[in-house]
C-alpha cells in the first residue's frame, strides 16, 4: 500500500512515483536498508565537531543499539564526510534507519527515542529530527490546535448567537446543533478508523470547523423560520420541518456532493484523502450528514419544548428591521463597505507561497523546525533535502 502522506514532485507521474516508493520498500524488506528516517543534529558546545569525535561515536552506537533502530551512521563513523558536517564545522549529523511502517515508527519507536536522545551536556547538544518525527510533531500540534480552537470558538459563537437572537435559549439551541454535528462527525470517523482505514490527524480540525459552521447555519435558518410560523397557531414545528427542513436536507446533500468530488482527482495527495479515508473528505461528509440530522431531528424537538422562548424581543426585531431598511436604501455604499472588509480579510493571500508540506508548517519555536532551519542554513542543499 502506498504511504498515505505521499506527495508527488512537479512533473512526476503517479506511476513513476509509485515505482520509487515500491523500490525503497523492496530495499527495506529484502536488504535490510532504506532511506534514513531519523536525524540527530549534534552541536559542539566548544570547538568543532572533530573535537567531540569520541562523544559522537558513542552517540551513534547508542542510537544503533536502541530498540526499533535498524542501523545508524554518522559523520564520525563514515570517515568524516563534509556532507554530514556544517560549513562552520560546529554541527554534524547522525542518521538512522527505522524499519517498519510509518505508523509503527511514529507510534511505537519515536515516542521513546526522541526524549532519550534529546540532550544537552558539557560536550554537545542533540536535537532529534527526520520526516517521521516532523509528522509526529505535526500530529501533536494539530491536537493542541483543536483544543485551542474549541476554547476560542465556542464562547465567541455563544456571544454572536446571543447578539443575534437576544435570547439565551435560542442561542444555546443553535450552538447545540453545531456541537451535535461535531460529535456525530467524530463518532463516524472513529468507526472508520476502527474499520482499519487510515484517517488524517487533521480530520478533527475539519470536523470542528465545518460542524460548527454548518450546524449554526442550519440552526439559524430553521429557528428564524420557526419564528415566522409561531403567529400562525399550533403546528409551527411541523410547518418548519416541511419547509426549512427540506431546504436543509437539500443543502446538506449539495455540500456532500461537492466535497465528494475530491474522490475523482488523480493527484496522490488528494486521492489518498479520498481512497484511504483521510481527513478532508471524510470529515466534511460526516459533518454534513450529522449537521443535517441534527437540524431536522434534534432541532424540531428542542423547538417544540421551548416554544415562544426562542422568539426575540421586539427591540431586536426593530433593530434588524432598521438595519435592513438602511441597506436597501443605500445598497452601493453598504455593499462597498462589505466588499472592502472581505478584501481586507483576504489580504494575507497575497503572501501565499506554494510548496510541499514539511517542517515549516510547524511554529518556529518547535524543536524539529529549529533543527531543519539550522540544517538548511549550514549544510549542503542535497543533504538537507535527504534528511527531510
Amino acid at each position: 500500500m502506498l504511504a498515505k502522506n505521499w506527495y508527488s514532485e512537479p512533473g512526476e507521474t503517479p506511476a513513476s512515483a509509485a515505482i520509487a516508493i515500491l523500490a525503497r520498500q523492496a530495499l527495506a524488506d529484502h536488504f535490510g536498508t532504506g532511506s534514513p528516517n531519523v536525524a540527530l543534529l549534534v552541536t559542539a558546545r566548544d570547538g568543532d565537531v572533530d573535537a567531540i569525535a569520541a562523544a559522537g561515536t558513542r552517540l551513534t552506537g547508542e542510537l544503533r543499539a536502541f530498540a526499533g533502530v535498524g542501523d545508524a551512521w554518522s559523520y564520525w563513523t563514515r570517515g568524516n564526510p563534509e556532507t554530514l558536517r556544517s560549513a562552520d564545522r560546529r554541527q554534524a549529523l547522525v542518521l538512522a534507519w527505522l524499519p517498519g511502517s510509518a505508523d509503527e515508527v511514529r507510534r511505537g519507536v519515536l515516542p521513546a527515542l526522541t526524549p532519550a536522545f534529546t540532550r544537552e551536556d558539557a560536550e554537545l547538544t542533540v536535537v532529534v529530527g527526520g520526516g517521521d518525527e516532523v509528522f509526529r510533531q505535526v500530529m501533536q500540534q494539530a491536537r493542541q490546535d483543536f483544543l485551542r480552537a474549541e476554547l476560542v470558538i465556542l464562547p465567541l459563537v455563544v456571544l454572536m448567537l446571543w447578539w443575534v437572537y437576544r435570547r439565551v435559549a435560542a442561542a444555546l439551541v443553535t450552538l447545540g446543533i453545531g456541537l451535535f454535528a461535531v460529535a456525530g462527525s467524530l463518532a463516524l470517523l472513529r468507526l472508520v478508523v476502527a474499520a482499519g482505514v487510515d484517517v488524517s490527524t487533521f480530520a478533527s480540525n475539519i470536523a470542528l470547523a465545518m460542524g460548527i459552521g454548518l450546524g449554526v447555519d442550519y440552526g439559524l435558518f430553521m429557528i428564524f423560520r420557526f419564528r415566522e410560523e409561531l403567529p400562525h397557531g399550533p403546528g409551527a414545528v411541523g410547518r418548519t420541518v416541511r419547509t426549512a427542513g427540506r431546504t436543509v436536507v437539500f443543502s446538506g446533500a449539495t455540500v456532500a456532493a461537492s466535497v465528494a468530488v475530491l474522490f475523482a482527482f488523480p493527484f496522490p495527495f488528494l486521492s489518498s484523502f479520498a481512497w484511504a479515508g483521510l481527513a478532508v473528505v471524510l470529515a466534511a461528509v460526516a459533518v454534513v450528514l450529522a449537521a443535517v440530522a441534527g437540524a431536522v431531528v434534534v432541532l424540531p424537538a428542542a423547538l417544540a419544548l421551548l416554544g415562544r422562548r426562542v422568539d426575540a424581543a421586539p427591540r431586536a426585531e426593530r433593530f434588524w428591521g432598521r438595519v435592513a431598511a438602511r441597506v436597501v436604501r443605500r445598497p452601493l455604499r453598504y455593499g462597498g463597505v462589505a466588499l472592502a472588509l472581505l478584501l481586507l480579510l483576504g489580504a494575507p493571500v497575497l503572501g501565499i507561497r506554494f510548496g510541499l508540506p514539511d517542517d515549516r508548517v510547524l511554529p518556529s519555536s518547535a524543536p524539529v523546525r529549529q533543527l531543519y532551519d539550522q540544517i538548511r542554513a549550514g549544510f549542503a542543499q542535497e543533504e538537507a533535502d535527504a534528511v527531510g
